[in-house]
C-alpha cells in the first residue's frame, strides 16, 4: 500500500510540474487597464513570449463571440511553458476584459493597438525577464512587426503566425473574392469601391453600405480599416532586426502561404516554414473547403495544435 501511495504522489509531481503557474494581472494603461494572463513553468524562466491575438474581438485564449471557438493561444501557451518559457496573453484594448468605453471605440486605430502591445512588453521586462519574444498572430503578426520595426522597446524575436504580407485593402480583397465570386460579383464589386475609399480617407456613409457587407465595414470601424491598410507589412518587415519566424498553412483560408514567401523575401534572414494541413486558427483542416473549416474547426476547442507547431517555435526560440 505504501508502495502504491509512493507512485501516486510521484506521477502527481510529475503532472504538477507540466502545468504552468497562471496568473489573471492587470496593466495599467493611459486609458486604463490591459486585462492579461501571465503563465510560468513552476521552476521559472528567464524568458517570455507575448502572443498578440489577430483581428476582430479575438480574445487572449482565441475565442470570439463570432463563432469562433478554439482556444487556440491557450494551447500555443501550454505547449510553450511546458517547454520552459513563460507566456503573457492578453485581451486587446476593448476585447474581453479589457474594457474601454463604447464612446471611445470608433476612434480605435492599429496604432493603438501596436502601443498596447509595446506596453505589454515593457511591462515584461519590468518583471525581470532578460529575454522577451513577441508571436503574432494574424493581425497581431503585423502588430508584432511594427512593435520590432519602431524599437521603442526591445524585443528578441519575433514569431509571426498566419501574418499578411499584404497591406490590409489586398487582404480584404483576396477574402472578399473568395467568398463572393462570382456568384455575388456585383457584391464583390461594391466592397472594391468602399475599400477604395476607405483607403484613400473618404468616410463611407452607413446607408451607402450594403446590408451583407455592413459588419465589415461599417462607419464605427472605418478609422481603424483605414489606419491598417496604409502599412505595408513587406516595408516593415524589412526594417526589422531581429530574428524571425515565419509560419504559415497550406490550408489557411484566410491568409495565404504567399504571404508568408513575400514576407521572406523581405526579409531572407528570416525562417519561414509552412504546415501542409494548417488552418488559419493553427490547427489541422481536413480540406481547404471554406465552409468545412467553419464548421469544424473555426469551433472545435478540444481540437489540438498543429502537430509540430509547438516544436517549431520552441527550437526557434532555443536560439539565443
Amino acid at each position: 500500500m505504501r508502495k502504491i501511495v509512493m507512485l501516486v504522489c510521484a506521477l502527481l509531481c510529475a503532472a504538477t510540474s507540466l502545468y504552468a503557474a497562471s496568473e489573471d494581472v492587470s496593466i495599467e494603461v493611459p486609458w486604463g487597464r490591459i486585462s492579461a494572463t501571465l503563465s510560468q513553468p513552476t521552476e521559472g524562466s528567464d524568458a517570455a513570449v507575448l502572443i498578440v491575438a489577430g483581428s476582430g474581438p479575438t480574445d487572449r485564449n482565441g475565442n470570439s463571440g463570432l463563432n469562433l471557438n478554439t482556444y487556440a493561444y491557450k494551447m500555443l501557451s501550454d505547449g510553450l511553458v511546458k517547454s520552459g518559457y513563460a507566456v503573457l496573453r492578453y485581451d486587446k484594448r476593448a476585447i474581453g476584459g479589457s474594457y474601454l468605453s463604447p464612446e471611445d471605440i470608433p476612434a480605435l486605430t492599429l496604432d493603438d493597438y501596436v502601443e498596447d502591445a509595446e506596453r505589454c512588453v515593457a511591462w515584461l521586462r519590468a518583471q525581470g525577464f532578460a529575454r522577451v519574444y513577441v508571436a503574432g498572430h494574424s493581425e497581431g503578426g503585423s502588430i508584432a512587426i511594427e512593435v520590432a520595426e519602431r524599437r521603442r522597446v526591445t524585443v528578441d524575436g519575433l514569431v509571426l503566425l498566419a501574418a499578411p504580407g499584404y497591406p490590409m485593402d489586398q487582404i480584404l480583397m483576396g477574402q472578399l473574392s473568395a467568398q463572393l465570386m462570382p456568384a455575388y460579383i456585383g457584391l464583390y464589386v461594391t466592397a472594391q469601391s468602399i475599400i477604395g475609399k476607405i483607403k484613400s480617407g473618404v468616410d463611407v456613409a452607413v446607408e451607402d453600405i450594403p446590408q451583407e457587407l455592413l459588419s465589415l465595414f461599417h462607419p464605427t470601424v472605418q478609422p481603424f480599416l483605414r489606419s491598417s491598410m496604409q502599412r505595408d507589412p513587406c516595408k516593415m518587415i524589412a526594417g526589422c532586426k531581429v530574428p524571425i519566424l515565419i509560419i504559415t498553412g497550406g490550408r489557411d483560408i484566410q491568409v495565404s502561404v504567399a504571404n508568408g514567401t513575400k514576407l521572406l523575401a523581405a526579409a531572407p534572414d528570416a525562417q519561414h516554414v509552412t504546415f501542409e494541413n494548417m488552418s488559419h486558427v493553427l490547427k489541422d483542416a481536413p480540406s481547404s473547403d471554406r465552409v468545412e473549416q467553419l464548421l469544424s474547426v473555426y469551433t472545435n476547442s478540444q481540437q489540438e495544435l498543429t502537430p509540430g507547431l509547438v516544436s517549431t517555435i520552441v527550437e526557434f526560440l532555443n536560439v539565443k
